[in-house]
């Protein structure tokens, strides 16, 4: 056993100090790694925080229950009390035709003609309001709990905008698929870039590993450096995707930090999400991983095979 990790932690001693001795070469496979990572998961921590702005569109969710006419005070509490048991609301708010035909007339003082207009009315022509928030902004939902509120007795009409919620529904929808190709692709092109430093690296230690493998060193034994070249490849090039995304998302927190004090907003990026940073270095270290073993499987074949034609 201790032979083993004796084994393993030279192993790793190598791959660093060949590293090292490489310094400028390593540091732009690391930025190359870095900036293939970097680029979806900005466009992941981007869709994944649309979800924030929802919550400042409450008024765009808002469902509008308008009772009949002839609705009274009875009726008025009945759904009141329906309304309350609804798990799927948030909240909601009830405006009279007296508070409203008030607050019209308020409105229309500074307009001649529809203040014109009102005072010819013989009578208040506007009915007992529900205003409803939702839990849930899925449009799916809203519509659902729309057409339930509108089966309600004593409503007369139930109203909902959902355009600005299936616009966004769509765009995140689209955004995850361009996210999902784009790192297919960039993921592809690290692993043929990591794939070929790896494979130039047992180029220029082609004598080596004949020899090793002459006096019976094992495929596994001479895979074990380059398959550590490749997991700190990637492992290194992932905390510089990290820093990378800490940078750009400090940079746009502080630009974003004044425009969104204009709207009493404090809407900003997370600078630090655990679950995707152990995603990407996971993800950049496998990727190493698979590249210079592909690679390296790939180079001891064909020097075994050449062994054995001569």
């Amino acid at each position: 056993m201790s032979n083993w990790l004796n084994y393993h932690l030279q192993a790793i001693k190598l791959v660093l100090a060949r590293m090292r001795s490489n310094m400028l070469s390593s540091l732009m496979i690391f930025i190359v790694i870095g900036i293939a990572m970097c680029l979806p998961s900005l466009f992941y921590v981007g869709v994944d925080n649309l979800s924030k702005l929802t919550n400042h569109m409450q008024d765009e969710t808002e469902i509008s229950l308008f009772l009949k006419l002839g609705a009274n005070t009875e009726t008025i509490s009945k759904i009141d009390a329906q309304l309350a048991k609804n798990s799927a609301i948030k909240q909601y708010h009830l405006v009279t035709k007296d508070d409203a035909w008030h607050q019209l007339q308020a409105q229309s003082e500074k307009d001649d003609d529809v203040n014109n207009a009102i005072q010819q009315l013989a009578k208040n022509p506007l009915p007992d309001a529900f205003f409803i928030q939702a839990k849930s902004s899925d449009p799916e939902a809203l519509v659902a709990l729309k057409n339930e509120l509108q089966s309600i007795s004593g409503v007369e009409q139930a109203l909902l905008n959902t355009e600005w919620a299936k616009r966004l529904s769509t765009l995140i929808a689209l955004a995850k698929k361009v996210i999902f190709f784009i790192a297919i692709l960039l993921a592809t092109a690290l692993l043929v870039i990591i794939g070929n430093t790896v494979r130039m690296q047992i180029l220029t230690q082609k004598d080596e590993i004949e020899v090793s493998n002459l006096i019976g060193a094992s495929s596994s034994f001479i895979r074990v450096p380059f398959l550590y070249a490749g997991i700190m490849y990637g492992f290194l090039g992932g905390l510089l995707a990290l820093l990378m995304m800490a940078c750009m998302i400090l940079v746009f927190n502080y630009s974003i930090a004044e425009i969104a004090s204009l709207y009493s907003n404090d809407f900003s990026l997370p600078l630090f999400n655990l679950s995707l940073s152990i995603a990407i270095i996971g993800t950049s270290t496998f990727i190493g991983w698979l590249g210079s073993y592909l690679a390296v499987n790939r180079a001891i074949t064909e020097i075994v095979q050449i062994q054995k034609n001569h």
